[in-house]
């Protein structure tokens, strides 16, 4: 997804019918109109402000949605929300938009997306800074920092794309685009932007018009992953008392680190990093659920 802002000459309304309209004192004060078939769109036109605010998904570029938002699509974006004809958008002026929100989004050949996000439940640094919390039912992954407000806020989620373009709307989508089974054996990392301060942070930019947030050479989510995992290491766990303790309260703890740390921090108090670690490396040693997997592989996947 991505939110834009821009000046009133950005955008010309062809078809007025295509947008509602409100009034103050008879006159207009600002037009809207929202579209989410076959993709996102989002049209607010705010005379008072003297803006245009817009907002769209990926899917706007159709058969080439597999490509995603990027520099070398942005204008085919523009250019398919004109053809459907309610309204003319300024490509050369909307290119200095200034962008509010941005996903930078990813996919990433990964089919066993459980066993990764399994993972990175049990290999987060600091349970204080960073929350991983799975969804029940979708079983996608939240990794978001543990911050107050959006300035400073970073959330990845991580999920099967194949999955989730097997619902019933998606398969019509790929069906229309001619794009059945593109995203098959998909994992989607998906880093939400949610203020400017956020995004350039993340891209390492001084501005935040649309030209320069798409001429970034930065890999956010690459970046947001190697905070959060700890380093690799190799496990060192003996068949003791100790380690046998220590693995009945992983069991107590669903095999939740997060949990683990909670506990610890109720009943030990201060050094939890060198309390923690042995039931890091326990969860390291399980076989069945980490030999894959390493914060090293993860980040050279994302490149």
């Amino acid at each position: 997804m991505l939110t834009l802002v821009s000046t009133l000459d950005s955008i010309v309304v062809i078809d007025q019918s295509a947008f509602t309209t409100e009034y103050k004192e008879r006159e207009p004060v600002r037009v809207k109109m929202l579209k989410k078939y076959p993709f996102f769109l989002r049209i607010e036109i705010t005379y008072t402000k003297g803006e245009v605010k817009i907002e769209f998904s990926g899917k706007v570029l159709g058969k080439r949605y597999p490509e995603l938002i990027s520099r070398n699509t942005i204008r085919e974006c523009f250019q398919r929300i004109n053809d459907l004809g309610f309204c003319e958008i300024d490509i050369e002026k909307m290119m200095k938009a200034q962008v509010m929100k941005c996903d930078v989004t990813k996919d990433v050949p990964i089919r066993d997306v459980p066993s990764l996000n399994r993972f990175l439940r049990g290999h987060i640094r600091n349970y204080q800074s960073y929350s991983c919390k799975p969804h029940k039912i979708t079983g996608n992954l939240d990794i978001f920092k543990n911050v107050d407000g959006a300035d400073y806020q970073r959330w990845l989620t991580i999920y099967d794309k194949q999955k989730e373009m097997n619902r019933a709307q998606e398969q019509r989508f790929s069906e229309e685009n001619d794009l059945t089974g593109e995203f098959d054996g998909k994992c989607r990392f998906e880093l939400k932007l949610t203020s400017q301060q956020a995004i350039r942070d993340a891209l390492q930019i001084t501005g935040t018009t649309l030209a320069e947030v798409l001429c970034s050479e930065c890999n956010p989510i690459q970046d947001f992953l190697n905070d959060v995992i700890q380093e690799d290491t190799t496990a060192n766990v003996q068949d003791t008392w100790k380690t046998y303790w220590q693995a009945l309260v992983l069991e107590d703890c669903n095999y939740d680190l997060a949990q683990v740390e909670a506990k610890l921090r109720k009943y030990k108090g201060g050094g939890i990093a060198k309390a923690m670690k042995p039931f890091k490396e326990l969860m390291a040693a399980n076989p069945s659920d980490f030999s894959e997997w390493s914060k090293a592989k993860i980040l050279d996947a994302l490149k």
